[in-house]
């Protein structure tokens, strides 16, 4: 069973792409949507503390939703297959890069510490006045109950 699980934030805000492949099958040519980004996952602590940094993939509609709504910061919980990505680089370099093909994504929290949203920052408004109509109370007090 290839699974991982990594709670942490986004490092870098969400980036939504559109790909275009063939299906092996009809030869169809298909469109569909990934949305990248990396997540920080602290362990340890104090002068142990030591930062790790996933890439995520997440495809179609899951990724379309973590366009929408996730920013850089927002605490998530992503599980799903890890992946060994090769590549050449500009330099002609063989390179590898590991990363999660997110199939369960949890929105944590959308909040930084110290942050107020607008309507946080709203004053609670006190409530108005309302005058109380003497006939209802008469005919609350006449109830058994």
């Amino acid at each position: 069973m290839n699974k991982c699980i990594v709670c942490g934030n986004l490092a870098i805000d969400p980036v939504l792409s559109k790909l275009e492949y063939v299906n092996k099958e009809t030869g169809e040519i298909l469109n569909t949507k990934v949305c990248n980004f990396t997540i920080a996952c602290d362990d340890g602590f104090g002068e142990y503390k030591n930062t790790q940094f996933f890439r995520v993939a997440v495809w179609r509609k899951l990724g379309e939703a973590c366009a929408k709504y996730l920013k850089k910061g927002h605490q998530v919980l992503v599980s799903g297959p890890v992946f060994l990505n090769n590549y050449v680089d500009k330099s002609n370099n063989l390179r590898s890069v590991m990363e999660i093909r997110a199939d369960e994504i949890q929105f944590l929290n959308n909040k930084k510490p110290g942050v107020v949203t607008p309507d946080e920052n709203k004053e609670a408004e006190e409530p108005e006045a309302v005058e109380e109509n003497p006939k209802t109370e008469a005919v609350l007090d006449d109830m058994p109950y």
